[in-house]
């Protein structure tokens, strides 16, 4: 079923949580001053809505082609398909920077800010922003591979942030492996990802609300595996 432009988004769901080292999740989460390369990407991210809404039709229409998601384009017998491979880097990175709407933009800008800043101060600003980027890839590679040949298409920085949800959660203790050790952490991705990628799947396959959880799915498990290889080994922090 193809989907439409503006598919991706993420929904937050808060959770009381015991406290971790004298903090709750929720602490974490709002207590925190943002790194500069939070701002940048919120930045990033509403300026191209802007631009985009700015931009005369025929240029939409020409931004759409090179940037969102389309999985058709990446079949190499498609007439729509690439003709370069490295052509497919401008949706499988800037789809993260289209959105349908200004409440789909604000939702990821607002999510992700919520939500980035802990990762961001755990890994500093080169290796967040990579796997911000990473994220992204991701939930691109994701869609792709589970829409395969179609030509419904979607776009929307939700893949990435549901990358950033995963790393918030893993830099909650001062190793990923102590954070995933925790209760309390694991149920509240485990919680996260069921909404974003069970639900949503489940409301977008059978017709009520057509979401790319595909993208989900990927941007979870990228972003996980960027924290995990990218990561300092063990820091101080809020959990004491």
């Amino acid at each position: 079923m193809p989907l439409p432009r503006g598919a991706v988004w993420a929904i937050r769901r808060s959770a009381r949580a015991p406290p971790l080292g004298g903090w709750t999740l929720t602490d974490t989460a709002t207590g925190l001053r943002a790194p500069l390369v939070v701002w940048f990407i919120v930045i990033a991210i509403v300026g191209c809505h802007i631009a985009f809404m700015l931009a005369a039709p025929s240029t939409r229409d020409a931004i759409d082609i090179a940037f969102a998601l389309i999985p058709a384009r990446f079949h190499g017998d498609n007439p729509l398909a690439f003709q370069h491979w490295y052509d497919a880097a401008g949706p499988v990175f800037g789809h993260a920077f289209l959105h349908v709407a200004w409440w789909h933009a604000g939702l990821n800008a607002f999510f992700f800010f919520l939500l980035g800043r802990l990762p961001a101060q755990r890994l500093g600003p080169l290796r967040f922003l990579a796997l911000f980027l990473v994220s992204a890839a991701g939930g691109a590679l994701a869609f792709v591979a589970l829409n395969w040949n179609e030509h419904g298409f979607a776009v929307g920085a939700s893949g990435a942030v549901c990358g950033v949800f995963t790393a918030f959660y893993l830099a909650q203790r001062p190793t990923w492996l102590l954070s995933l050790a925790d209760a309390s952490v694991r149920n509240q991705l485990g919680m996260i990802f069921f909404i974003n990628v069970v639900v949503m799947g489940a409301a977008s396959e059978s017709g009520v609300f057509p979401i790319a959880w595909e993208a989900h799915l990927g941007g979870f498990v990228g972003g996980g595996l960027a924290f995990v290889a990218l990561a300092p080994r063990r820091v101080a922090g809020p959990w004491g």
